[in-house]
């Protein structure tokens, strides 16, 4: 998915599919990504203030916002 730079405030992404997606510089506040796959997604720049990380899915190649821990995050 290519979902760059895309407002995606307040969006109900549990359990989504964004295995590869281009989230890069998304706006992602107070979205649920709960239990989606974010497996190799881009997230650089993204603002996810809010956001919902619980029990998601993510590899090596997931690339997150400067100073985001995903495996201390359940909510940034």
């Amino acid at each position: 998915a290519k979902l760059r730079r895309t407002d995606l405030e307040g969006a109900d992404l549990s359990g989504a599919d964004l295995r590869d997606a281009d989230l890069r510089d998304a706006v992602l506040w107070n979205a649920d990504l709960s239990a989606a796959n974010l497996s190799g997604a881009d997230l650089s720049g993204a603002i996810l203030l809010g956001t919902n990380l619980t029990g998601i899915t993510h590899d090596e190649r997931t690339r997150w916002p400067e100073g985001l821990d995903p495996t201390q995050a359940h909510r940034v």
